[in-house]
C-alpha cells in the first residue's frame, strides 16, 4: 500500500516536470545550478579581523534544535513553509517520502547533498533541492578559569536567520557575564577560545575595554569552551578599570572576604561588589567594614591573599601600602574579589608622627566609640577609665579642656594628655620624659610606645601626644631626679591637675584644707593658710606627711626659710593630699603644760570665789 502511494506521488512529480512551459524549461536547464546553501544575516562567525582566529573558516554545522527549510524546485508541497523541519534530538530530520535523514555535524551544503541523494529516486532533478537555516539551536558553552561561576551554560540566539533583521549571536563577553563576570585575578589579554574542531583562538579583551574594539568579542559556536587564565601580576590601574566594566558582573553581587590582624572586628564578611554610593569593594572599604584599623597596625605591609580559580596553589600575596595612599597614590587601594583575605600586620616600631594622620583616614577605627583604658603610676587618681574620642568627659578637674558649646565636656581625640587629665593629672614626681603606652596587639604580643611630654612642652611636638586605642595602659614612672626649674612649666601644662588640695594643721592662723596650684611649695601652703601663729608656732621647722602611691606613709621634718626658693630639702613641692603639721614652740608647750597641771587648782579657787560671792 505504501509502495503504491509512493509510486503514484513519483508519477505526479514526473509528469509535472515534463509539462513545464518551454521557456521555464529552457531557463532551468541552461542556467547554472543554484547554490545548495544560503548566507544568512548575522551568521558571520569567523571574525577575520581577529589575528588569532584567522584561517578558521569552518562553516556552521547542524545539530539538535536547528530549524531548516527545504526548497524543491516546482514541488511546493514540500517547499517553503511546507518544507520547514527541526533537527531532532538524535540529530536527524524526519522528511516526507524519505523518512529519517541524519544531518548531525553536517554543514548546510553537506546536508543538502545528502537530502538530494535521498530524494534521487523521487525527483528527476534532485540537484535543484536547497537547504537553508531558519533558526539556530541554543549554544552549549563551557567557561572556566577566573570567572565567578564557572560551568556549562546554554545561550540562545536572538532573531530568525531568514529575516532581514540581524541575528544576535552569543559572544565571549556575553558568556562571561552569564558566568557572573571575571575575577580581579583574570588575565583578559590571554583568553583561550577552544572549538569542538580542536582549534584554539587567543582573545585579548583589553582592546575592547580600553578602545571599544568589538573585533575581539568573538561570536560563539555550539560546543565552544572559554578559559580565562590567572594573571601572574597585579596592575592596580587596570583592575580598577576592569571592575567598572560589564565584564565584572552585577553590582549587587555578594562577595565573601576575610579581614584579620590589626582591625577592630576581624572576621569574615559578605559585602556587595558595589555599595549604594557606587564605590567598588576595595581594601579600604573592607577595612571600614571590619571596624577600621587599629593604631598599632603597619599600613605599609598590608597583604591581600588571593587563591586563583585555575589552581589550588595561591599566587604570591599582593602587597598594599596604604601610607602611599594617604600621600595620594590611589593605585594602592586595589579592588577585591571573592575569597580574598586581607591581613593587617602589627607595626614593630610605630611612628608617633604618622599615627595622627593614620587616625584621620577613613579606614581607621571610629574614635567616637568609648575606649576602656588604664592609667597608673604618678597620677593623682590612678585606675581604669572609659573615654571617647569625640566627647571625652571626666568627673574630675576639667576646666582647661571643656567649652560652653560642648555642655561641659572634654572634646578631642583620646590622647595620652587627655587620659592623664581625666586621671587627675600627673603628680609632681612624674617623669614625663619616659611615659609608656602599653598596647596589646592582635598577635598577642605587647607593644610599648615611649612618650616624651617634655618634648611636647618644649618643641610643640604633637606627635608625642599619642592617640590611644581600646585596652591601652598608660604608665607614668617616678622621676629619679627632679629638676625644680622645670616645675612651673610642667605645672602649667594641660596634663597637670588644675589644683591640688593640701591639709595644714597645727599652729597656723587658718588651719584646714587649702587649695593650691600644682607644684606649689611648702612655703606657699603655709602662707595660704594665713602664716604661723606667732605666739604659739614653731617657726623653725614643720612636718610633712605624705601618702605614697605604694600605700606607705612618709614623715619628714622640713626646716622653714621663707626666703628660700623651691628646694626639695627646705622648700619642697607639694602633692595632692599632703599634710603639713605646724608644731608648737617651746614657750607654747611650757605654757600648755603648766595650764594642764594647775587647771584643777585654778578650778577649785574658782569655786571658793564663787562661794564668797554668795555669802
Amino acid at each position: 500500500m505504501l509502495n503504491t502511494s509512493i509510486a503514484q506521488t513519483y508519477k505526479i512529480l514526473q509528469s509535472s516536470l515534463y509539462l513545464l512551459p518551454g521557456l521555464i524549461s529552457f531557463i532551468v536547464l541552461s542556467a547554472p545550478l543554484p547554490a545548495k546553501t544560503q548566507t544568512l544575516p548575522g551568521l558571520d562567525l569567523f571574525n577575520p579581523g581577529n589575528p588569532s582566529c584567522r584561517g578558521d573558516n569552518t562553516p556552521y554545522t547542524l545539530g539538535s534544535g536547528d530549524r531548516v527549510q527545504l526548497d524543491i524546485f516546482n514541488v511546493p508541497e514540500y517547499s517553503g513553509e511546507n518544507g520547514q523541519f527541526q533537527v531532532l534530538a538524535d540529530g536527524s530530520l524526519n522528511l516526507p517520502l524519505v523518512g529519517k535523514v541524519t544531518v548531525e555535524g553536517l554543514t548546510l551544503q553537506q546536508a543538502g547533498a545528502l537530502i538530494s541523494q535521498s530524494y534521487d529516486r523521487f525527483l528527476q532533478r534532485p540537484e535543484l533541492l536547497t537547504v537553508s537555516l531558519l533558526e539556530r539551536r541554543p549554544l552549549q558553552i563551557g567557561i572556566g578559569g577566573e570567572v565567578n561561576r564557572p560551568g556549562s551554560y546554554t545561550m540562545s540566539v536572538i532573531g530568525r536567520a531568514d529575516s532581514e533583521e540581524a541575528t544576535q549571536i552569543p559572544t565571549i563577553t556575553g558568556a562571561i557575564q552569564r558566568a557572573g563576570g571575571i575575577t580581579q585575578a583574570a588575565n583578559i589579554t590571554q583568553i583561550e577560545l577552544r572549538r569542538k574542531t580542536g582549534s584554539v583562538c587567543t582573545v585579548n579583551l583589553s582592546t575592547l575595554v580600553s578602545q571599544g574594539s568589538l573585533q575581539e568579542d568573538i561570536s560563539l559556536r555550539d560546543g565552544d569552551t572559554i578559559f580565562i587564565p590567572t594573571s601572574t601580576t597585579v596592575d592596580p590601574v587596570a583592575t580598577t578599570q576592569l571592575a567598572t566594566t560589564s565584564l565584572a558582573g552585577q553590582a549587587t553581587q555578594p562577595i565573601n572576604i576575610i579581614v584579620v590582624g590589626e582591625v577592630t572586628r576581624p572576621g569574615a564578611y559578605t559585602v556587595t561588589r558595589v555599595d549604594e554610593n557606587g564605590s567598588l569593594l576595595t581594601v579600604t572599604r573592607a577595612l571600614q567594614t571590619a571596624g577600621g584599623i587599629n593604631l598599632s597596625s603597619d599600613i605599609r605591609q598590608i597583604q591581600v591573599i588571593r587563591r586563583p580559580k585555575t589552581s589550588n596553589e595561591p599566587i604570591p600575596p599582593i602587597q598594599v601600602n596604604l601610607w602611599q595612599l594617604l600621600q595620594g597614590d590611589r593605585t594602592q587601594d586595589i579592588v577585591l574579589q571573592e575569597g580574598d583575605t586581607i591581613v593587617v600586620p602589627t607595626a614593630t616600631n610605630p611612628n608617633p608622627a604618622e599615627v595622627a594622620q593614620i587616625a584621620s583616614a577613613n579606614f581607621a577605627a571610629n574614635f567616637s566609640r568609648p575606649l576602656n583604658i588604664a592609667v597608673v603610676g604618678e597620677v593623682n587618681r590612678p585606675g581604669t577609665y572609659t573615654i571617647a574620642g569625640s566627647d571625652v568627659s571626666s568627673s574630675g578637674n576639667r576646666e582647661i579642656l571643656e567649652g560652653p558649646e560642648t555642655g561641659g565636656q572634654l572634646v578631642g581625640l583620646p590622647t595620652v594628655t587627655r587620659a592623664l587629665k581625666i586621671a587627675g593629672g600627673i603628680s609632681p614626681s612624674a617623669n614625663i620624659r619616659q611615659i609608656q603606652v602599653r598596647r596589646q596587639t592582635k598577635a598577642g604580643t605587647e607593644q610599648i610606645l615611649v612618650v616624651d611630654l617634655w618634648q611636647l612642652l618644649q618643641e610643640g611636638d604633637l606627635s608625642q601626644d599619642t592617640l590611644l586605642q581600646q585596652g591601652d595602659t598608660i604608665v607614668v614612672p617616678t622621676a629619679t631626679n627632679i629638676d625644680l626649674a622645670e616645675a612651673p612649666q610642667v605645672a602649667a601644662a594641660s596634663f597637670s591637675p588644675n589644683t591640688i588640695q593640701v591639709n595644714i594643721v597645727g599652729e597656723v592662723v587658718s588651719p584646714g584644707s587649702v587649695t593650691l596650684a600644682p607644684n606649689s611649695s611648702l612655703n606657699q601652703a603655709i602662707l595660704a593658710s594665713g602664716g604661723f601663729n606667732n605666739r604659739r608656732a614653731d617657726e623653725d621647722e614643720v612636718e610633712l606627711i605624705r601618702l605614697n602611691p605604694n600605700g606607705t606613709v612618709s614623715r619628714e621634718k622640713i626646716p622653714i626659710d621663707f626666703a628660700q626658693g623651691l628646694d626639695e630639702e627646705t622648700n619642697p613641692t607639694l602633692r595632692n593630699n599632703d599634710v603639713i603639721v605646724v608644731g608648737r614652740s617651746g614657750f607654747a608647750k611650757t605654757t600648755d603644760t603648766i595650764g594642764t597641771v594647775f587647771s584643777p587648782v585654778f578650778s577649785a579657787f574658782g569655786v571658793f570665789r564663787f562661794l564668797n560671792v554668795l555669802f
